[in-house]
């Protein structure tokens, strides 16, 4: 209060109630009621899951100067005709009802009276939570009565992300990308994607088998043991007969069965890539449960239900190994089954009957088997091991004849054997994400890949709105129907828009490809921090510009907007295309760290700092005084000259201290 008068206020928050799924049974099952030991409002709500748990609100004001007021009534509080902009709760002197009960449209409102001396100030703060009884609500509202344990409190959050995202920071001259690396996408990644699984364009909650995976494999860099209990999380989501729920809630794990050809396989994927890097061989004898439930009819492409514990339990390295087997069978061409989808949900209907193929799928399969087989031998299971590899060389030859559409790799086959994906089709002639894996699988003929990739990049590249196509022409009145991919409008999400997930891939197999000064471009040009420096690219792009967006549009009148922001596994890829792809940075068997960059050629510099789970703490420079892309020539660790081997520079790691790396190109 910078007055000379004591100044009374009124101190007021809002809170629209959902604790259920929005459903009007749910809506209409809340109960809330006053605590008279707190002057908290509580609230349960029968007819969710977690029924017994109590969401509650409270304000803490140790300079109140009249009642509490409250309400538990939206209609009461923001009025008739009126909206948030102006509540009536606020702009009218009228008191609050003070009435609790079961209200069809349920809120916490409150109202607190304080007051504020001149010259002085004065704190207040609103706790909001939910807890597993009324006691340890009281608990949590008298551990947070001061100021003192609120600020001690909000310190120790700080800290903790401070420690987080310090285990890795990239110094470039990209000060864009800078900004992204060190904080904002391991951010959006963690607290999003992992801990809320919730935002503002998707609502669920629940975990993806394929998409939480994904999300904790970019986190093995900051802290390993997110991607370890992913993995552990993953494996107990797997049904005996191999497959997987395609997405689940916890705590009762309910969710769908389906017929997705890709999710069960990102558990081989992503269990090998964590052992390879940290060398933790205990991951795959750690054991979980199998799941059962009633299996799909014929036809059937989904069922929502609560599974069960089968009884049955398998190491990792069995539910991996069950993964596989039960994506081995082929279509007519030689290529995996493409089931009610492969990676991209949305072409649920191509391979609805059962022999549509996916050229994807092929890419994929292959890379994961590449991954797996080391594992297989480690473990003396040669016979998995060699069978293994037999599929791998019929998947190549079949990717690299079938696959091929003359100029690049289509997308897959129909039910009726019509290819999708190819030239001669009026839509969706070609896909950036088969010809990334073409090349990032190490499956696709060298010559074929590097043509494929050359076409997508002159068809799917806009620099003229800065974006990178998913596919092209969008789909629009093709007379096969690949599925709800079509609904979308021409150029929304992965109906040609661009849908980043899939095109980082695409900036990745650039990097593979060597081409870093491309890789960087394409890479500046997703950046949502380069959308947002003007005023007419925040018109044009109208989201928010620290985050990553799932979609870009790329169709006229909404060309370059955004859309679907934080709820994105883009996030965790755009991590891993940064610090892996671009600067080289890769872990093996946690003892040693390898750098193989591939960045601009104008860059003359750039830097990584890395602290290792045992608090060793490296600081590593990129020396590019010859205008290199890639290709390490000398490496020295400590002053001390270090081994290069096939141009990639490999650095022991050290339990502890400060180690100095310098890498030329």
């Amino acid at each position: 209060n910078q007055t000379k008068a004591v100044r009374q206020l009124d101190a007021l928050f809002y809170a629209h109630l959902a604790l259920g799924n929005g459903e009007s049974k749910s809506r209409g099952a809340i109960s809330i009621w006053l605590d008279e030991q707190t002057e908290a409002l509580f609230a349960t709500n029968q007819a969710r899951e977690l029924a017994d748990r109590i969401a509650f609100a409270a304000v803490v004001a140790p300079t109140a100067t009249g009642r509490l007021e409250y309400t538990i009534d939206r209609r009461e509080f923001i009025g008739d005709n009126h909206d948030l902009s102006d509540p009536v709760g606020v702009t009218s002197r009228n008191r609050l009802s003070n009435q609790c009960g079961e209200p069809a449209d349920a809120c916490f409102a409150l109202r607190q009276p304080v007051q504020v001396a001149a010259g002085e100030s004065a704190d207040y703060w609103i706790l909001l939570g939910e807890a597993e009884s009324a006691e340890q609500v009281r608990e949590l509202i008298h551990r947070y009565s001061s100021a003192a344990a609120v600020d001690q409190a909000f310190a120790e959050v700080r800290q903790s992300w401070q420690k987080l995202l310090s285990a890795l920071q990239i110094d470039t001259p990209s000060p864009a990308l800078n900004f992204m690396v060190n904080g904002w996408l391991p951010y959006q990644n963690i607290s999003c994607r992992l801990w809320g699984r919730s935002a503002y364009y998707q609502s669920g909650g629940a975990f993806g088998f394929r998409d939480q995976l994904q999300d904790s494999a970019a986190l093995v860099y900051h802290d390993p043991s997110i991607t370890r209990q992913q993995i552990l999380r993953n494996a107990s989501n797997q049904f005996i007969e191999g497959d997987v729920l395609h997405w689940w809630h916890p705590p009762t794990s309910r969710g769908i069965r389906t017929r997705f050809a890709d999710d069960l396989l990102w558990l081989p994927l992503i269990a090998s890539e964590y052992a390879a890097t940290t060398g933790d061989a205990q991951i795959w004898d750690e054991t979980a449960p199998f799941l059962t439930g009633p299996q799909l009819e014929p036809g059937e492409q989904e069922r929502f239900f609560t599974p069960r514990d089968s009884g049955e339990r398998g190491t990792v390295y069995q539910h991996c190994c069950r993964a596989i087997d039960r994506s081995l069978a082929l279509g007519a061409h030689g290529l995996p089954l493409f089931g009610c989808g492969d990676w991209n949900d949305g072409m649920n209907r191509v391979g609805e009957a059962g022999r549509g193929e996916s050229v994807w799928m092929g890419f994929f399969l292959y890379h994961v088997l590449d991954r797996l087989i080391p594992a297989c031998r480690l473990r003396g299971d040669e016979a998995r091991a060699n069978r293994y590899r037999e599929h791998q060389l019929r998947l190549r030859d079949a990717l690299n004849t079938a696959g091929w559409d003359g100029q690049w790799y289509r997308r897959a086959y129909f039910d009726d054997g019509t290819p999708l994906g190819t030239a001669s089709a009026d839509e969706c002639q070609i896909d950036a994400l088969v010809q990334a894996w073409a090349v990032l699988s190490g499956a696709g003929d060298p010559e074929k890949s590097k043509q494929a990739i050359s076409a997508a990049e002159e068809r799917l590249v806009r620099p003229d709105h800065r974006l990178i196509q998913l596919l092209d022409p969008p789909f629009d009145r093709l007379p096969h129907d690949p599925g709800y991919i079509k609904g979308y409008l021409p150029g929304i999400r992965e109906n040609g828009g661009q849908y980043t997930h899939g095109v980082l891939w695409f900036i990745r197999a650039m990097a593979e490809l060597g081409r870093g000064s491309r890789a960087v471009e394409l890479l500046e040009m997703l950046n949502p921090v380069n959308h947002g420096r003007t005023p007419e690219e925040v018109a044009v792009y109208q989201a928010e510009p620290y985050v990553i967006a799932a979609d870009v549009y790329s169709q006229p009148p909404h060309a370059g907007r955004a859309g679907w922001t934080w709820y994105t596994g883009s996030a965790g890829w755009m991590l891993r295309v940064a610090v892996e792809s671009i600067l080289g940075l890769s872990i093996h068997e946690g003892r040693e760290l390898r750098l193989n960059p591939c960045i601009s050629k104008d860059w003359p510099s750039c830097r990584l700092r890395y602290r290792t789970p045992s608090g060793a703490e490296y600081r590593i420079t990129i020396e590019n005084a010859g205008g290199h892309e890639h290709g390490v020539t000398a490496a020295f660790l400590d002053g001390k000259p270090a081994e290069v081997v096939d141009q990639i520079a490999r650095i022991p790691l050290a339990p502890h201290g400060w180690h100095e790396v310098i890498v030329r190109l």
